[in-house]
């Protein structure tokens, strides 16, 4: 990579998550500007990938559990106002948060160690009920209440219960790849490219109900 492009991309970072920090609540303008701001990381191809080389088979979803979360994180709760421009660069700050938090919270989740506490939902049980909803929470919404029907019935073949909505649910709610497996006796590969292709089929939809 040039240093040309990699302070190109610093700077386009940097504006995009200095728009986002405008905003004291999640307006639509916010939801742009996180959306964005997320986009521009996932398409940069920096994210690190911490323990690289560990964990065998089970590396990628745990990489994917981290990554996602981390996502969560940034849309959820002026989280993104905590990156200071003046210390440093954004991918500095993001993959200090997966190297650091995300990635050996997803461990444990994955691997599915028996004493998992649910911090998704122990942190939603605790929003007050007049707070706008998170960027999470409104895809999740979304997802739950499949107005036209097209979740539900996107499915892995052969297993109508295996369908995007109850995939999706069952991610949101911190169940893990090998918990979900076990229960439909669907392999975890299949499982997880499934739910990989109905993340970017839909994502026009989401844009579609959510207005970003």
């Amino acid at each position: 990579m040039s240093n040309d492009w990699r302070k190109q991309l610093d700077e386009q970072l940097k504006d995009l998550a200095i728009a986002a920090q405008q905003y004291t609540h999640l307006t639509k303008e916010k939801r742009i500007a996180l959306t964005r701001l997320i986009n521009a990381i996932w398409q940069s191809g920096k994210l690190v990938h911490p323990y690289k080389g560990q964990f065998q088979l089970l590396y990628q979803d745990i990489y994917d559990e981290a990554v996602q979360n981390l996502f969560f994180y940034l849309c959820q709760d002026n989280n993104i106002n905590k990156y200071d421009p003046e210390r440093g660069e954004v991918m500095t700050w993001v993959n200090m948060l997966l190297n650091k938090r995300f990635f050996p919270e997803a461990i444990p989740k994955v691997i599915g160690k028996e004493n998992e506490i649910n911090l998704e939902n122990s942190h939603l049980e605790n929003i007050p009920s007049s707070q706008p909803m998170s960027l999470f929470e409104q895809v999740r919404e979304c997802i739950e209440t499949d107005p036209e029907l097209i979740f539900c019935n996107e499915h892995i073949k052969g297993h109508p219960e295996a369908n995007f909505q109850a995939i999706a649910k069952r991610r949101c709610s911190g169940v893990s790849w090998k918990e979900i497996s076990a229960e439909w006796g669907i392999g975890i590969t299949s499982l997880h490219n499934f739910y990989q292709r109905s993340l970017k089929k839909f994502a026009t939809k989401f844009h579609e109900y959510l207005y970003i």
